[in-house]
């Protein structure tokens, strides 16, 4: 519609200034008040425009947002459980650093204990929906500054410093492990375990081998910031 008017004045302005039942002057007003209709149909399509366009916009946004929720929701869950097996994990290796060489374990706690020597564990966040939409170059569409920089920050910065203090941690861990292969090579009884065990280097690497601090408190600032994501997002979608 705006073209057809566009086309309609433009029109006017060349058959006003071909006409010669007109004066200069004359002229010259018709020819700058069809101009000025001109542009203000052309500025008037723009805004329309742009305000589809900010709405479609708006509407990516809040569909990203709102699964962005789900996502977060997701890693706080996995973060928690983390959490506590690293709990678990590390009682069991105090325990086992702290047994008495020379005395007879329980077999059934010290086995227990011993399986957390070869446990594995890392945080793998939902990342796909953060990745694809950064991707496509839309996380700048998001409005709330605060909100962004917060959502940059989980992603870039905390899921980053999470992944050091857990190859940190899996260092030390690989080390134990290497260190139980070869003393076992002969056998692996119960006894052979506990005796690998409760030599200085075992009762070092056991030692060693107990989470980092840095990366309980990694967990639980991630987990926290997520969780701040989550209220804002709340906020802006109270209907949702």
């Amino acid at each position: 519609m705006a073209e057809l008017e566009v086309a309609k004045h433009g029109k006017n302005v060349i058959n006003m200034a071909a006409s010669k039942e007109h004066g200069l002057v004359d002229k010259l007003k018709e020819i700058a008040l069809e101009i000025a209709i001109i542009v203000f149909a052309v500025s008037i399509s723009i805004w329309f425009h742009s305000m589809s366009e900010h709405r479609h916009e708006q509407k990516q946004v809040r569909t990203f947002l709102l699964g962005l929720k789900t996502d977060l929701k997701r890693d706080i869950a996995q973060l928690t459980s983390l959490a506590a097996n690293y709990r678990e994990s590390d009682a069991a290796f105090r325990y086992l650093g702290e047994l008495d060489p020379k005395g007879t374990p329980d077999a059934e706690k010290f086995e227990r204990a011993y399986v957390m020597t070869y446990s594995n564990r890392f945080f793998g966040p939902v990342t796909s929906r953060f990745e694809g939409f950064k991707s496509s170059g839309k996380l700048i569409n998001i409005e709330d500054e605060e909100l962004l920089n917060d959502i940059m920050t989980l992603y870039q910065e905390n899921h980053r410093v999470i992944g050091y203090s857990e190859r940190g941690w899996s260092g030390q861990h690989d080390k134990l492990r290497s260190y139980l292969d070869a003393a076992l090579e002969s056998g692996d009884s119960l006894e052979q375990r506990y005796r690998a065990l409760n030599t200085v280097n075992g009762k070092r690497l056991l030692r060693n081998a107990v989470t980092y601090h840095q990366l309980y408190q990694r967990y639980e600032m991630t987990a926290k910031l997520s969780d701040k994501i989550i209220q804002r997002i709340d906020a802006l979608y109270k209907d949702s």
